[in-house]
């Protein structure tokens, strides 16, 4: 009997002398450190956010190394502090930090005996748990998708981000599009496409502007100063770049300024903004502005259309809504319940009805359909979609710590009912 916990005393010897160089990262300090600055940082977060909102302090702060936090004014002392700025640990610096501390502790402490074993599971399972938090946030996307009542959508449309697309509408019975991502007009500089007749040479872009409608007599300054072509320039938009807004009512009319190049010769420059409750409502905002959701482009004996909108995600299955309803508590206007009923139209003629109400999503393909809002007077509803591939992690994660728990508090009362019994039998 006692050979076995020296050899695995022994083991845990040569593990140590082997990853030396991970002791110093498992120390406890270090644990309490990241921790206390964790506390810190969801402090500040939270603070940030009726300045920002929710989208906005989560980049800054969690999805960041670090974060610059200026002190509050209307704090104590807050004239003073609130002109310095004050480094914060961000969440994949202590994320990342936390991650190599628990591995640390993990592989240099590693015992698989009865009375360690509970403490490793629980080790284990905030390890998934950090990791799977990270994977999330390098992973989901969240997009929208509006539906009008009896109509069939098979794309999806991003919360943040837009596109360029170029839509070939020469044919009736079909659309050829070529988008453009944000990224590259972020990037700027010249693009071309085998599928697209011109060359695009984007030379201003922006996630938010302001904008207005300028007399015949006036010439617009800044970005659309150039603009000679398309809706901008026959209706005399000025363009006012503005940073972009990240609260939670925040509206963010991305813009982008581009030439078309038919080889070295110039097409024109055009200019386009995007709505962000989609490009349909240009027409009710202002008659003259409904064509920046097509701005037609006739070359080579085609037609083509240019509009920057929110960008967007092909599906292979549609969905079609079939009726919506819903409830409010009784003498109130506060809802209770949102319920769509929609008809998935798969492959190979295949179809399947679903009800998707709050708190009971629709599952498909990877993605999860959420009921987000929905409008009973204007017949539409709102989907949030959300593909996360990282979502079964903290379940599991947390199975694993309720295991280690367990284990844990069982085999120490396991412990100390025999100690008793132990006692009690040498007593009598």
């Amino acid at each position: 009997m006692p050979e076995k916990p020296k050899k695995s005393i022994s083991s845990l010897s040569e593990r140590r002398k082997r990853f030396a160089w991970l002791i110093p990262f498992a120390n406890l300090r270090i644990t309490l450190t990241l921790l206390s600055f964790s506390m810190i940082l969801i402090f500040v977060a939270t603070l940030e956010q009726v300045r920002i909102g929710i989208r906005g302090a989560q980049a800054e702060f969690f999805e960041s190394m670090y974060g610059i936090w200026h002190y509050p004014e209307q704090f104590w002392g807050g004239e003073l502090l609130n002109p310095l700025p004050i480094p914060i640990p961000g969440g994949y610096l202590l994320g990342g930090l936390l991650i190599l501390n628990l591995l640390a502790a993990f592989i240099t402490r590693f015992q698989w005996t009865g009375k360690k074993m509970g403490i490793q599971f629980i080790h284990l399972g905030i390890i998934m748990l950090l990791v799977g938090q990270l994977a999330t946030q390098a992973m989901q996307e969240e997009s929208r998708m509006q539906i009008n009542k009896g109509e069939s959508k098979n794309y999806l449309e991003r919360f943040h981000g837009v596109e360029l697309a170029f839509i070939d509408v020469t044919d009736a019975q079909t659309e050829r599009v070529v988008a453009l991502p944000e990224a590259l007009l972020e990037q700027g500089g010249l693009h071309y496409s085998e599928d697209l007749p011109f060359k695009v040479r984007v030379l201003d872009f922006g996630p938010n502007c302001e904008f207005n409608s300028l007399p015949p007599a006036n010439k617009a300054k800044g970005p659309t100063a150039g603009v000679n072509r398309g809706v901008i320039q026959s209706a005399n938009l000025e363009i006012r770049p503005k940073p972009e807004d990240f609260s939670s009512e925040g509206m963010n009319f991305g813009y982008v300024v581009f030439e078309l190049l038919d080889g070295a010769e110039s097409m024109g420059t055009w200019a386009a903004i995007s709505h962000p409750a989609g490009n349909h409502w240009w027409a009710q905002i202002n008659p003259k502005m409904g064509d920046l959701a097509f701005q037609p482009i006739r070359t080579n004996g085609r037609l083509w259309g240019v509009t920057l909108r929110p960008e967007r995600e092909y599906l292979p299955y549609s969905i079609e809504l079939i009726g919506i309803a819903n409830e409010f508590y009784q003498g109130t206007d506060i809802p209770f319940n949102f319920e769509s009923e929609i008809v998935l139209n798969m492959e190979k003629n295949q179809s399947r009805r679903a009800l998707v109400y709050m708190n009971t999503p629709l599952r498909h393909e990877g993605k999860t359909f959420y009921q987000y809002q929905m409008n009973k007077s204007a017949d539409y509803t709102v989907f949030q979609v959300v593909r996360n591939p990282s979502w079964l992690v903290p379940y599991i994660a947390c199975i694993l710590v309720s295991i280690g728990l367990l284990w844990q508090f069982s085999f120490h009362l396991v412990r100390f009912l025999n100690k008793n019994s132990g006692a009690n039998r040498a007593t009598v």
